[in-house]
């Protein structure tokens, strides 16, 4: 199977297929009160054990003495781009009162899987097993996030079938920016080292940032210990997927 296949397929399963979130919710709504917040734990634990155990030791094994300032710089630079662009995500209880906020969403949510698709690329270029790792990754956070983004834009007043669509739309980002990625990078090995390591800061500050957070806030409407539970599950799988995937 050809490399560009295998990172189409990747990239699918990090972005389009984290759709299912979504449509679960449109069809099934209820079945998410009790489990949406599980699956936030379960992605929090996937993520920061994906930067730590695989793409750290890779950024550092393809990179130079730079390697933790470029992490700084994905962390700081993510940041950057959710705090302009992207917390709108995170303000639900404002934007259901301003319909047009629904065209800042899936601007933010396209350049969010635009990014994805490059960390994708990024991570197969250096190594098929790293890449599925990352796929997987981003799939177990772009499960729970889909939720609250099918959620908020039904909110605006938007049709279901529009919400999907937009974010069908939005997934599709992933594709470009893999390919983009992957010509670029193929080509200039060199930039694997800086790539792996702003791509390692992002992957700690969405899961640092970004979900830790609402675990934290979400304590007294569920039992820490189930939210706990599924944090090291998450933990757990990417640690044996990592040991246990011949490379």
């Amino acid at each position: 199977m050809s490399t560009l296949i295998i990172l189409l397929a990747l990239a699918s399963l990090g972005s389009v297929l984290g759709l299912a979130g979504g449509i679960i919710l449109l069809l099934r709504g209820k079945i998410l009160q009790e489990t949406s917040l599980h699956l936030i734990s379960f992605a929090a634990g996937v993520m920061i054990s994906a930067a730590f155990l695989d793409l750290l030791p890779e950024a550092i094994e393809n990179g130079s003495e730079n390697t933790f300032l470029w992490c700084l710089l994905g962390m700081v630079g993510f940041f950057l781009v959710e705090d302009f662009i992207l917390h709108f995500h995170h303000h639900e209880e404002h934007i259901h009162r301003i319909k047009p906020m629904a065209l800042f969403i899936i601007a933010g949510d396209t350049v969010h899987n635009f990014i994805d698709g490059i960390v994708i690329a990024a991570a197969l270029v250096t190594d098929l097993k790293l890449g599925f790792l990352v796929a997987v990754a981003t799939f177990a956070h772009e499960l729970p996030q889909e939720i609250g983004d099918f959620a908020v834009l039904l909110s605006t007043g938007m049709t279901k079938v529009r919400v999907f669509l937009a974010n069908l739309f939005s997934a599709c980002a992933a594709f470009a920016g893999a390919l983009l990625a992957y010509y670029f990078l193929g080509s200039t090995r060199g930039l694997l080292g800086p790539a792996l390591g702003l791509a390692t800061g992002m992957f700690i500050y969405i899961a640092s940032a970004d979900i830790m957070p609402e675990l934290v806030r979400a304590k007294k409407r569920d039992s820490k210990w189930h939210t706990a539970g599924f944090f090291l599950l998450g933990i757990g799988l990417m640690f044996i997927l990592t040991k246990f995937i011949p490379d």
